[in-house]
């Protein structure tokens, strides 16, 4: 695995000034954080675009929203263009996001994005091979791949779509 630096935030979000390689995340004190981004692609349709995770990542196989973790340095909106280019090939530009909702959890806080837009699955590359398929499925698709351990959530209680109308 390559060396990935990420900046440490304390529970105000605020930079600590500590840098770390992603790979040592879990030497993170309960104060410490790290900032993920996460983006659902939604269509016309009101379909949620979900990505395959490659066979040689852990929970491989299972399905989830593009996502990944900051560089150092990097601020939240450039981290969620960068990973949607690097995992499935598309631009966007910063104005077609819209962060929804910020989690903290686990030493993380997760930036969630809804992007909706109509992206054929043609046009989709998977550049870095941490994803190797992709789907568009229904809200009601999604609930029942989460209860069948298809996904990466454990319960749709989790996702950004439960509680809302997005």
């Amino acid at each position: 695995m390559k060396e990935e630096l990420v900046d440490v935030y304390d529970q105000n979000r605020k930079t600590t000034g500590k840098i770390i390689n992603r790979r040592d995340i879990g030497s993170l004190t309960n104060n410490e954080y790290i900032i993920t981004v996460h983006c659902f692609i939604i269509n016309s349709s009101n379909q949620i675009l979900l990505t395959q995770r490659s066979f040689n990542k852990n929970r491989g196989g299972k399905w989830e929203e593009t996502h990944g973790g900051l560089k150092s340095g990097e601020k939240s909106i450039n981290g969620i263009i960068r990973e949607l280019q690097e995992e499935i090939g598309i631009n966007v530009k910063a104005n077609e996001l819209k962060l929804v909702k910020i989690l903290k959890r686990q030493n993380k806080f997760r930036d969630i994005y809804i992007l909706r837009k109509d992206i054929p699955l043609c046009s989709l590359k998977y550049n870095d091979g941490e994803v190797m398929n992709c789907k568009y499925v229904s809200l009601n698709e999604f609930k029942s791949m989460i209860k069948n351990k298809e996904c990466t959530f454990e319960k749709f209680e989790e996702t950004i779509f439960y509680n809302n109308d997005i």
